[in-house]
């Protein structure tokens, strides 16, 4: 029986360098550390939460849980990559248009959510235009928007009678009918919502058989079944009268492979029914299922499903595959923050008093920097127990306009003991436990001003009100121009404003500084490097306060794609980052997770998945490699041709222990000539290496294992051993006294 299983195994350049003729000599001097290196350096980002998480680690199997999207977009026949990107929406006329995801930093003028519709026609059709129209399956986008006078006259008769006919059903869902049953599907936005503005009303009118809804999971991936295995879930669900609902599980066919029938009061309000199904066969991509079999009439708010706690972890709403392979990957440092913060319409619903308690009753939708429709199922309790689960440090972002009340509270919720009120809130919610939060983001990716630092200073002393030993990290980008930053500018004096202020509260090891780094062939060798990773920000402030050293924690390295050639691009990071070691605290890179071909954006997950596999990009096996036989002392190293052969040397604390870590950059085999000096070694070596293939290879759902580690044992000479590293590639050597 196929299971699912985490699929993994051992097994752009803007100028590709290419070979020299004489071989690069390599040299390894054991007895002169240059730097240490921590496993806090193996971190990861999730930012695009509903994306990252739903149907992935997140243990909601559904997707459009509250019912907020409209219609379904099935008629425009999108690439299955593309359907992602394009969502219909209605303005003040009930005329609908069709909006992008494909590139959300072109702001809208959102409607606020008090009002019936997402927008009005003027900012429909006053939206500012991009760069260049993005052509997304064939639709012309010119803004953000396709609207309705230019879309092909068929097409608009479709939209037409869906948001106004008898099968107005939610994104995400299809119809479920059988029998001579007569229907009428409505979307309602009465004001009376469970969550958001929109319920999804289904209505029995007359006739025999079955009127509901079906859910296909993420994107429309498909929901994996496991024979005998037990799933529950919530729905909030009203009625006007007592009736009965059917909840049911299918395969791939509609076949029905678990069904249970639960009868609700009908008193007018959204009730709370918990189910629990059995499936009675597999199913790869099945659905969900909600139906009546008589005639009735029913509006859904919520709906919620999960694996039983066999698929779990310690009972929390996380998917242990998912846990096993971060856990895998060796990841010790985990950032939650992200566009989700600071780029959506509905900002202001960004607040963590809105993100706890049980799930289907955290009643808020917004618009979020990546979804129209995010929902706060997953928010901050779900990712403290996710660093908790894979025992890693935990960062977690909040808007700059939170409270200095609740700032104070979120620590004490979090740190405080259950004796206070929200840490007794805590226990309530099922972790008496404090969560033994150390880093607290002061929102995403901002521009360093006075207000900025305000903010930063805001959420020191209120945080130090419930725990004096929380650390204040900014998301401030630096970038490689070396005239950001640079002494003199107003960014610095800004910075060294911050610092000192700190330092000034006998805190100056309680700020934390995060800026994003690239993920690109060829970063590590850029001149801006120090620049961008903030080294040479860290130095300058050092002169200037004696004693004080930045804490750096550069926790998005950014890619924009998954091949090999980021893979490379991150092994050359490993390498550089690691001979810096030094000067940073931490170090992470994005992103987490990614639904196999279905990214609206960043399409730079490292570990992928669809409905029942989950497998490894090839940046992930760096890091599990990284970990897996991890050494803390960088030792010097040499090579006379850096911009084509990378190498970076770390030994263990006994110094019985050395590996060498090779970055081929060029796009033939490189041979090499290997000196190691004070550090005796037995002349069997291990080998581990990836590439050899072509940058644009990556792990498929077709090809999983396209790109993945070899290994092998070789016998290395004493001086001058000569050993030739395959194509664009990456090489561990690891030898033993």
């Amino acid at each position: 029986m196929k299971k699912l299983v985490i699929a993994m195994a051992i097994v752009t350049f803007t100028t590709i360098v290419s070979a020299q003729n004489s071989p690069i000599r390599l040299t390894v001097d054991a007895s002169e550390k240059i730097a240490t290196a921590s496993k806090l350096f193996n971190g990861t980002n999730i930012e695009d939460i509903n994306n990252q998480t739903n149907g992935g680690v997140f243990s909601q199997l559904l997707h459009g849980e509250a019912f907020e999207e409209n219609i379904e977009t099935d008629f425009l026949n999108l690439d299955k990559a593309d359907y992602s990107k394009i969502y219909v929406m209605l303005d003040e006329r009930r005329i609908p248009h069709l909006i992008t995801q494909s590139n959300v930093y072109n702001r809208l003028n959102w409607n606020s959510l008090t009002e019936k519709y997402d927008f009005n026609s003027k900012d429909v059709y006053n939206a500012n235009p991009f760069q260049h129209p993005h052509v997304i399956s064939g639709y012309r986008f010119p803004t953000r928007f396709m609207v309705f006078d230019s879309i092909p006259e068929n097409i608009q008769k479709i939209m037409l009678e869906r948001v106004n006919g008898n099968e107005q059903i939610s994104k995400f869902w299809s119809k479920l009918t059988s029998g001579s049953a007569q229907y009428d599907y409505k979307l309602i936005r009465d004001g009376k919502a469970y969550t958001g503005r929109q319920t999804q009303g289904i209505t029995f009118t007359n006739g025999t058989g079955e009127v509901g809804i079906t859910n296909h999971g993420l994107y429309r991936m498909g929901i994996h079944f496991e024979s005998g295995k037990t799933y529950d879930g919530i729905l909030r669900i009203k009625a006007e009268k007592p009736t009965t609902v059917y909840v049911s599980l299918r395969d791939e066919q509609g076949k029905v492979l678990a069904e249970k029938p639960y009868h609700i009061k009908g008193d007018g309000t959204y009730e709370k029914m918990e189910f629990e199904l059995t499936p009675k066969s597999e199913a790869l991509e099945g659905s969900f299922g909600i139906s009546l079999k008589s005639a009735g009439h029913i509006e859904l708010g919520y709906a919620f499903l999960q694996p039983g706690e066999w698929g779990r972890v310690k009972g929390y709403p996380l998917r242990k595959t998912f846990i096993d392979a971060l856990k895998k990957q060796g990841i010790k440092a985990i950032r939650y923050n992200g566009s989700m913060v600071d780029v959506g319409a509905d900002t202001y619903n960004y607040r963590w008093k809105k993100m706890i308690g049980p799930i289907d009753e955290r009643r808020v939708t917004y618009r979020s920097g990546f979804s129209p429709y995010a929902t706060h199922s997953f928010a901050f309790v779900e990712m403290l127990q996710l660093a908790e689960a894979i025992d890693a440090e935990c960062i977690i972002g909040m808007s700059m306009d939170e409270t200095s009340e609740d700032i104070r509270d979120f620590v004490e919720y979090v740190n405080g003991p259950i004796t206070s009120k929200w840490g007794a809130l805590r226990a309530k919610h099922d972790h008496p436990e404090p969560y033994n939060l150390k880093y607290i983001q002061v929102d995403n990716e901002r521009i360093i001003s006075p207000g900025y630092v305000e903010c930063v200073k805001k959420f020191a002393l209120a945080a130090w009100e419930s725990d004096p030993e929380m650390t204040i990290m900014t998301s401030l980008n630096i970038g490689t121009d070396l005239k950001n930053y640079a002494r003199g500018t107003k960014q610095y004096e800004l910075s060294s404003e911050m610092v000192k202020w700190f330092i000034d509260q006998e805190k100056g090891d309680n700020i934390a500084w995060d800026p994003h780094y690239g993920g690109w062939l060829g970063f590590a060798n850029d001149p801006g490097y120090t620049h961008e990773m903030g080294i040479d920000l860290q130095e300058e402030l050092a002169k200037d306060y004696p004693g004080f050293w930045l804490s750096l924690h550069p926790m998005e390295e950014n890619g924009s794609r998954c091949d090999w050639n980021r893979g490379l691009a991150h092994a050359h990071n490993w390498n550089k980052n690691q001979r810096y070691g030094d000067h940073f605290e931490m170090l992470g890179t994005a992103n987490t997770f990614q639904p196999h071909g279905l990214h609206y954006m960043w399409d730079q997950g490292r570990i992928h998945y669809n409905s029942h596999n989950i497998w490894f990009q090839p940046s992930a096996y760096i890091d599990e490699a990284m970990i897996t036989n991890w050494l803390p002392n960088v030792i010097k190293t040499t090579s006379n041709n850096e911009k084509l052969v990378d190498i970076t040397a770390k030994i263990d604390d006994s110094g019985k222990t050395l590996s060498l870590y090779i970055v081929n950059l060029s796009d033939q085999p490189e041979e090499t000539i290997i000196n190691i000096d004070n550090f005796k070694y037995k002349s069997k070596a291990d080998i581990w290496t990836i590439g050899g293939c072509d940058l644009e290879d990556e792990n498929t759902d077709k090809e999983m294992f396209k790109v993945v580690p070899k290994t092998s044992q070789i016998k290395l000479s004493k001086n001058d051993t000569k050993y030739t590293l395959p194509k664009y590639s990456y090489t561990i050597i690891s030898l033993t006294k």
